[in-house]
């Protein structure tokens, strides 16, 4: 009878340390719908874009709709139901204007600035545009954002529009250069930097496309 009630306890044991080692560790997940982003996201799930980024195992804010990430809980790869396309770099209109853009790194800022002596934003991209063969006049952030065709998932050569930088509404813009960074004229001169920066991720508004 002590050998059986032991057995069973045995028994019992195992499978509870069985049942305890399979149970998955509860986490929030998210589906990516369109138009959502990485910081949209992390402001929805009361976390930061860097934690979304190492929890699913990626490094740029490339995402996808159908992807279903992870929004707590331990670090691992990102399981997602639909597969994220393979992005190919291919010779566009748009991608032109990125490796335009890339040429001035280093200009510095002035202000009203619109030629490669010294470029504000706006200066900046009617420059480059037109250096691409865009015939566009010169205007303001908000002007060039209501002229764009509105994307959520950027090429490289589209617009990057922030709002709130000095003032209200569309105040700042850039060019996406991939892989989550864009080429732009910044208070220290035309630089690269991420979208989703410390800074820039608290003021971005949209990709377009002209």
């Amino acid at each position: 009878m002590k050998k059986t009630r032991k057995a069973l306890l045995a028994f019992t044991a195992t499978v509870a340390l069985s049942t305890a080692i399979a149970a998955p560790t509860s986490a929030a997940t998210h589906q990516v719908k369109s138009g959502d982003t990485l910081w949209q996201i992390a402001q929805d799930y009361g976390t930061t874009v860097s934690s979304l980024q190492s929890i699913n195992g990626i490094s740029g804010h490339m995402i996808y709709p159908g992807q279903t990430f992870q929004t707590s809980g331990g670090s691992s790869a990102a399981s997602s139901s639909t597969k994220a396309p393979q992005v190919t770099q291919v010779s566009s209109p748009t991608s032109s204007v990125a490796s335009i853009a890339q040429q001035y790194i280093g200009v510095p800022y002035v202000w009203g600035g619109s030629t490669p002596a010294g470029f504000d934003c706006s200066g900046f991209i009617a420059y480059t545009l037109n250096k691409a063969g865009h015939n566009v006049s010169r205007t303001s952030a908000a002007g060039y954002y209501n002229m764009a065709t509105k994307v959520s998932t950027p090429q490289q050569g589209d617009l990057v529009f922030f709002s709130g930088t000095y003032k209200a509404g569309i105040s700042h813009i850039g060019i996406y250069v991939g892989n989550g960074k864009m080429v732009a004229a910044n208070n220290g001169g035309v630089e690269v930097v991420d979208v989703f920066g410390p800074y820039w991720g608290d003021h971005f508004t949209g990709y377009g496309r002209m």
